[in-house]
């Protein structure tokens, strides 16, 4: 097993992980009127405090390049 820092990794695709959301909330919830900005900062939260500081992956799911 590795271990990462999920919050480091959520920074780091941050990007993609909004741009990502957005798409979802798209599809899902077309004609909703929603503040994605905020939405996204709520799911960040949600994210980091259902995650531990340190988290174990296989390794596979790492490349140490």
């Amino acid at each position: 097993m590795a271990r990462i820092r999920p919050g480091e990794i959520f920074d780091h695709l941050n990007p993609q992980m909004r741009a990502a959301l957005d798409d979802a909330v798209e599809r899902t919830l077309p004609d909703v009127d929603i503040d994605r900005r905020k939405l996204y900062l709520e799911f960040r939260r949600a994210l980091t405090a259902r995650c531990k500081a340190w988290e174990n992956v296989p390794n596979g799911a790492v490349d140490a390049d």
